[in-house]
């Protein structure tokens, strides 16, 4: 029998890979305030910036990208304050962020149905879950909702890596889901 133990969470959290980590110590020798005019500051603001184009580049995407402290903080940011609403096996921060009364049926195989869709709603699905492993058909959803007028907001923090990137008009991920720090994530 073996002692070594069998880490088998990878869809709750990953452990930090060593580029990572690597990165978050070169990055923390770089104190300077990224928003500072001073030659320390334009350094860390260079860093920062090249560490954006680094993550999109790496994740095949080409608009904008804002980093959070997670997938929560995104969702929140993302959601919050807008005519949104979610599928009812969303995670719990989306959710919170749409209200109880916000809720998309799934069918018996857990997939999202579309009600009519409403001009500028954001529509915020998963693209897959962590639970029951189902894999939402964004692509034909978001079809539907962009026909519609709406907006599809897509969580990929556990297919990030893993399946690529559904044509979403809003993507969140959160970095500890495929080897970066806790406290990582995007927008």
């Amino acid at each position: 029998m073996t002692t070594d133990r069998l880490y088998l969470d990878h869809a709750a959290t990953t452990p930090i890979c060593a580029a990572a980590r690597e990165a978050v110590s070169e990055a923390m020798a770089r104190w300077a305030n990224p928003s500072s005019p001073h030659a320390e500051g334009r350094a860390a603001k260079a860093a920062l910036e090249e560490a954006r184009e680094r993550v999109k580049t790496a994740i095949g995407w080409d608009g904008e990208l804002l980093f959070t402290s997670g997938a929560s903080e995104a969702i929140g940011l993302a959601l919050r304050g807008f005519d949104s609403v979610a599928s009812a096996v969303e995670h719990d921060a989306v959710l919170a962020a749409v209200g109880q009364e916000s809720r998309l049926r799934v069918d018996e195989n857990g997939t999202v149905q579309l009600p009519s869709i409403a001009s500028n709603r954001r529509y915020a699905i998963q693209q897959a879950n962590n639970e029951t492993g189902i894999i939402q058909p964004l692509a034909t959803l978001g079809a539907e909702i962009r026909n519609g007028g709406g907006l599809l907001f897509a969580d990929c923090s556990q297919a990030l890596g893993k399946l690529p990137l559904p044509d979403a008009d809003v993507l969140v991920f959160s970095g500890h889901k495929f080897g970066a720090p806790p406290g990582v994530g995007a927008l």
